[in-house]
């Protein structure tokens, strides 16, 4: 659907891995990701996590608008190049099934686990990490017409509270908002005054995860020129951008105190400040990338780029694991063991698990679900009637 840059892929592999880490916080360390709201049990470094600049390390919300970023500026980056409105059909047309089938085989794992009753290690584990505040809202009776009907509708079209996987609330935006950028570019893509149309969908959007593909498609216009006045390779302003970027990417997730580094920006301008400032600091971080080298060259080193083509094989099964595995592993572990122990060694040891699986996932369904979409377009385009052979020559 789109060409394949390396430090784009670098950078959705770092942010797969900052999600993952989230949800072993949320799993095994709450205290990190949502403050005092939970018992501490890492003494002051649950608190740094939580209300400093620190907590980039698991900021999942943050990482989750770099993804809207790029999908935006990906997904048009071709379009800008060429002007070709058939680039556009085409990755409308395969956009669903090729999304659909990784989450169908994700959600048909987490499916098999709440069946077979694997997902109680992680109510288990809550209740012994979280005590008295942990409130079990995370029951349901597995089926497997609500899985299929969960995978194939609800996870792209309704969205809400995905009960098998809960990481695919972002489908909804995902899919919503590649709809909306191609709409746009195929609407207002080749207007001298497509600007005008950007920055009225920039203040529509101004309070919804929508933003974020609203920031890419302009860099995605902007970039795909040869000469731009937003373009700068001053390596001072983008050390800037870069700094403030990472500042409103740590925007915490738990309530701000009195005294809070972010304190100035709660200040009412947002309806869900946590949100669009974590899209423009992912839209900053995408702005400095698309413009240093520097960067650029960290980002298509061997790791990044190797996570950036497992990414979202590794979001999809990440979660699973944790809630079974990695669980199953603490719960075994935490009776014979001082508890930060007990928890480095469930994560270490399930990363050994999800990285290889997440491979494994993207080789043979995520590749899939690129074929698959291939060949659906392919079919669908073709001509309902023949041509008819020319005889006369």
């Amino acid at each position: 659907m789109a060409e394949k840059i390396d430090y784009l892929d670098g950078l959705r592999g770092i942010a797969a891995i900052n999600v993952m880490i989230m949800h072993f916080f949320v799993a095994l360390a709450p205290a990190m990701v949502y403050g005092s709201k939970y018992p501490s049990h890492f003494g002051s470094l649950d608190q740094i996590f939580s209300t400093t600049p620190l907590g980039l390390i698991g900021a999942g919300n943050f990482s989750v608008c770099i993804f809207f970023v790029l999908s935006g500026y990906v997904l048009t980056q071709k379009f800008f190049k060429t002007k070709e409105n058939s680039i556009i059909i085409s990755s409308a047309v395969r956009r669903y099934p090729r999304l659909f089938i990784p989450v169908f085989a994700a959600v048909m794992l987490s499916y098999l686990l709440a069946a077979t009753g694997l997902y109680h290690y992680y109510i288990d584990t809550m209740a012994v990490v979280a005590g008295s505040n942990y409130r079990n809202y995370w029951t349901f009776t597995p089926g497997i017409l609500d899985a299929v009907r969960q995978a194939v509708w609800t996870s792209f079209f309704v969205g809400g509270a995905i009960q098998y996987n809960p990481v695919l609330w972002t489908m909804t935006m995902e899919f919503y908002g590649s709809m909306l950028v191609f709409t746009m570019a195929l609407i207002f893509g080749s207007l001298k005054n497509r600007w005008t149309f950007y920055l009225a969908a920039f203040v529509l959007f101004i309070n919804s995860y929508y933003l974020a593909f609203i920031i890419g498609i302009v860099f995605s216009d902007i970039f795909t020129r040869e000469k731009s006045l937003f373009k700068t390779d001053n390596r001072i302003i983008l050390l800037i951008i870069l700094i403030f970027g990472l500042f409103l990417g740590s925007y915490p997730e738990s309530p701000l105190t009195n005294n809070s580094l972010y304190g100035f920006l709660d200040n009412g301008l947002f309806e869900s400040p946590k949100a669009t400032y974590h899209i423009i600091g992912a839209g900053m971080i995408m702005y400095v990338l698309l413009n240093s080298k520097d960067l650029q060259h960290v980002f298509s080193s061997r790791v990044p780029v190797f996570l950036g083509k497992i990414s979202y094989s590794l979001y999809l099964v990440h979660f699973p694991v944790i809630c079974s595995f990695t669980c199953a592993l603490f719960l075994f572990l935490h009776p014979v063991l001082p508890y930060g122990p007990a928890a480095l060694i469930s994560i270490g040891v399930s990363l050994l698990v999800i990285i290889p699986l997440s491979y494994l996932f993207y080789k043979y369904v995520d590749m899939a679900g690129v074929k698959f979409s291939k060949t659906f377009y392919s079919r669908l385009s073709r001509p309902v009637i023949p041509a008819v052979p020319d005889t006369s020559k």
